[in-house]
Formats: C-alpha cells, structure tokens, sequence
C-alpha cells in the first residue's frame, strides 16, 4: 500500500546505513509493509564501501517513499542528525540498518502519541536475535514516565534507540544529538527530552532488535561511561538537582566470539528459545572443546527447565 501523502507523509522513518549490505533489505522491507503507510523512509549511507548504497538506490528506484543521502563517513551522530533535518513527518521513527520493525510497529506508536499529547516520545518492547535473525529474548522495559526517568537520573537508558518514535518540532527544538556525545548519544538526547515532556515505552513487542559481537575495545567504554556521566551532570544542572550522584558503570557486551555465543545461550535460555540455546552451544564448543561451559548450556536443553531447577536446587544444598 503508497502513501496518499507523499509530500507530506506523517512519519519520517530515519535510516543511517554503514556497511550494511547484509541486514539492509531486511530493515527496509520492514518498513514499506508497515500498515501504517503514511511514511517515508530516509536512507541515510554514511559513506559505506560494501554494497549499501547500490542496495538503496535500487529501493529508491522502485519504491517512491524511499529517498536516499549520500555522504561522507563521519559517524552515526551525523547521520541520525541530517535524517532529522531532512524529514517531512511530524513524527519521526528511529530504526539500525540491522534491525527490522514488526508491521504494526508504526501504527501504535503514532497512534499512541495522536491521544497523548503531554508525550515527546515512545518507545516499545524489543525481540532480541542473534546475527542469524534467531530469537533470543524479549526485552520489555519501564513503561511509566516516572519509572523512565528515575532510570535516566540514575545513569541508565531507560529506552531502546532503534524502537523509538520522536516528535520531529521536540527534536528539532533541541538541537537533534550532540556530536560530543558520541557513544551514548542516544542516552543524552532522551536526558534531554525528558525535560520538554513525558517520555514512554509501549509493552508490545515491535521490534527486532539485532545482537552482535561488540568488538569495542576498553578504551571506548570508558569513552560511554564518560559520556553518561558528562551528560548526567549536565542535566542535574539544568534542573537545579541536589542529590547522591549515582556510580555510573559503562553497558557491558560481549567482545570476543565465546563471550558472544555464551551470552546468546544464556540469553536463549532465559527466553525458553531451546533451538538458539542449542546453536550456540555448539558454536562455543567448537571454540573451546576443552571447556565444560558449552556442555553445561546444551545439557539445559535435554534436561528441560523443570530437571535443570531441580539439578540447580541440589547443588546449591550441597554448597551450603
């Protein structure tokens, strides 16, 4: 189905694409069967040198809500921010080049905002999935305005980036994100947000939200933690705030194969997905045959998660 409003469309979907070949067509197909149809979706190529660009011109040509911009490589903070500056909608759905949307993701986020006027942005549940596309866990976060920003004052982001639908006159009034806050980019301009008005998360999962191997090294999650801390003080500033400043501690994700595939299993099994538990299991074994980890994981999955309690019940007798 087109857009009756082409020129005009209600939704601006912002796509920064770096070297995305793999995951591209997945992440704008979820977009042009959304049932909310008023939209258009840019494409924003930030200097990629794999096939991403050719991927989006081909879209482009074939589909007239797709429009796309060229540029060098600077960085996702300037990407996000000439999406911005190029969107026609009123509203305006952020989206990684790696994820995919469930197709009536759009449809109840503007349809949410439409009747909660007090609101500048809403997010909304997630299913995570490895690189493969197999599911993880659904990750469901603090729903209540409140809940969301005690999490923001306590250094934590209370709100998946990729799932959120912004008010594009919110974003714009504010200055879009901060080149200075790179890494944590999206914590700092929900910070700011949160003090033009309530910020929310819908229960529903409308997303899938892409797992990978975090080859970040130390040095740049010292680079998140400094942000966050930078931006917190910033905004206990702003809002005349005397209270305990909380530790901050950078997020964690795993940055070798094993530590991958061990929190994907563990993950999966949180996520009752035995199939994915199974799958990575295997592929730490593979890496560490020697290792009773893998063994350990897969075993979960004969047992099932009844015997599993039990045999855990009985080790925790014994060790105490």
């Amino acid at each position: 189905m087109m857009s009756v409003a082409k020129n005009h469309p209600a939704v601006s979907v912002v796509l920064p694409v770096f070297n995305a070949e793999r995951f591209l067509g997945e992440a704008i197909d979820s977009t042009l069967i959304q049932t909310f149809a008023d939209l258009e979706l840019i494409a924003v190529d930030d200097g990629s040198t794999d096939r991403s660009l050719e991927i989006l011109y081909d879209y482009e040509s074939r589909d007239e809500r797709v429009r796309v911009i060229a540029r060098s490589h600077t960085g996702i903070v300037g990407a996000r921010n000439d999406g911005i500056k190029a969107a026609r909608g009123r509203y305006v759905a952020a989206l990684d080049n790696d994820d995919a949307m469930y197709p009536t993701r759009l449809a109840e986020q503007v349809g949410f905002l439409e009747d909660q006027e007090h609101v500048v942005a809403v997010g909304a549940a997630a299913l995570l999935v490895d690189i493969d596309g197999d599911p993880l866990i659904d990750r469901h976060l603090a729903t209540a305005a409140d809940r969301i920003e005690e999490e923001l004052l306590n250094g934590r982001n209370p709100m998946m980036q990729p799932g959120v639908l912004f008010r594009r006159d919110t974003l714009l009034e504010i200055g879009g994100y901060r080149e200075s806050c790179n890494y944590s980019e999206d914590y700092d301009l929900f910070l700011r947000l949160s003090e033009r008005g309530e910020l929310r998360n819908l229960d529903q999962v409308l997303l899938k939200h892409r797992q990978h191997l975090n080859r970040a090294s130390v040095s740049q999650y010292e680079q998140q933690r400094q942000v966050v801390v930078e931006s917190l003080t910033e905004a206990y500033q702003r809002r005349g705030l005397v209270r305990p400043f909380p530790k901050i501690e950078a997020a964690w994700h795993p940055n070798t194969p094993a530590g991958y595939h061990t929190r994907c299993a563990s993950d999966a099994w949180d996520g009752d997905n035995l199939a994915t538990v199974r799958k990575h299991a295997f592929a730490l074994w593979k890496l560490r045959p020697w290792s009773l980890r893998p063994l350990e994981l897969y075993s979960r999955t004969v047992m099932g998660r009844r015997a599993y309690s039990i045999v855990e019940q009985i080790k925790a007798a014994i060790r105490g």
